[in-house]
């Protein structure tokens, strides 16, 4: 019997790239959330390039797909960040008659006890001086931030550019990394990932908007004086599965409090009409036809990638959770269901 040599050189010198590898990745971490961010948008837009490209080079079809979307952003962004801002400082000129409406509310009583038993007026009068008080100290760190951020932006734009630009010049560089005989379902695999990636942005861009306007709609019907901000959070928060509607709600409810406790359980109706329509009409279609993954799996997702990776980690849960169950079904469920 011959004897397996498991220490060797080379086996010693592929070790030592791997931990390399690993820890470059660990201290880069927010290199790799930015690329992966950009190769998520790729696949949203390729499917479009590709219908362009028949008509005109692929350069060309890239660049007017990009500008388009910030042509889109700005004409649709501005006017609304400039309503949710004039919204805002009225929101704030208003928080004098909230408490007072929250008055009103927490002498409520819930089995024989007041709301204000538990939550008194003066600790939330607190929590809001402090939290404004830290956000005056920390406006040149907002600042900075509010810098990063558009760095971040231009960074992302000129990657999704190259991504869609140069795809088959990196998607071939990429299958030189498998050997001949692999070289097929590596190609399979790497267009399953892209295309349930991109169906999951679209069905979800979809979802955001539209619970966005149901809620903007359902508050101005209402009379309400912060629909439109209360409305682009609800849309903006709906990013963050499962925690961020329900952020969204809370915001909603606060807001409305110095109307009243009537008006305060009409604003919840509205969203959750919102969130019902959202998940009971529009996500079943929307989802099961473009992606074929369970809640859990993205609650799931949501909750290790908050763990580990941040705040870029739960906007991205989902389609890191597309590609690990694209891998798997691949690499393992397909392969031995297949056997068997």
């Amino acid at each position: 019997m011959q004897n397996i040599k498991i220490i060797s050189l080379k086996n010693i010198v592929v070790f030592l790239i791997i931990i390399s590898v690993l820890a470059i990745a660990f201290y880069s971490i927010d290199i790799i959330m930015m690329l992966f961010a950009s190769f998520v948008i790729t696949c949203a837009i390729n499917p479009i390039i590709g219908k362009m490209e028949k008509k005109m080079p692929r350069i060309a079809a890239v660049s007017v797909v990009l500008l388009l979307l910030i042509i889109l952003s700005v004409a649709v962004f501005v006017p609304l960040i400039a309503t949710c801002a004039k919204q805002f400082a009225a929101l704030v000129d208003s928080i004098p008659d909230t408490f007072k409406g929250l008055d009103g509310i927490l002498g409520i009583k819930i089995f024989g006890k007041t709301i204000g038993e538990f939550v008194t007026i003066d600790s939330m009068a607190d929590a809001i001086s402090q939290g404004a008080h830290s956000f005056l100290q920390n406006s040149i760190v907002a600042g900075k931030r509010i810098a990063s951020i558009l760095t971040t932006f231009f960074a992302i734009s000129i990657m999704v550019f190259y991504f869609a630009y140069d795809e088959k010049r990196i998607k071939d560089k990429f299958m030189e990394f498998f050997p001949v005989e692999k070289k097929e379902m590596a190609l399979k695999i790497l267009d399953n990932i892209s295309s349930k990636v991109g169906n999951y942005v679209f069905a979800q861009g979809i979802a955001m908007i539209f619970v966005g306007l149901v809620t903007t709609i359902g508050l101005l019907i209402l009379g309400n004086s912060h629909a439109f901000l209360l409305g682009f959070i609800t849309c903006v928060f709906d990013i963050i599965p499962v925690i961020g509607p329900t952020v969204a709600v809370l915001i909603g409810l606060i807001t409305s409090a110095s109307d009243g406790f009537t008006y305060v359980l009409l604003t919840f109706v509205v969203y959750m009409i919102a969130q019902w329509a959202q998940n009971q009409l529009l996500r079943p279609i929307v989802f099961g036809k473009l992606l074929n993954m369970h809640p859990l799996i993205i609650v799931v997702s949501l909750l290790i990638c908050a763990r580990f990776l941040g705040v870029a980690g739960v906007i991205l849960a989902p389609a890191i959770a597309c590609v690990i169950c694209v891998l798997v079904d691949e690499l393992y469920l397909n392969r031995i269901n297949n056997k068997s």
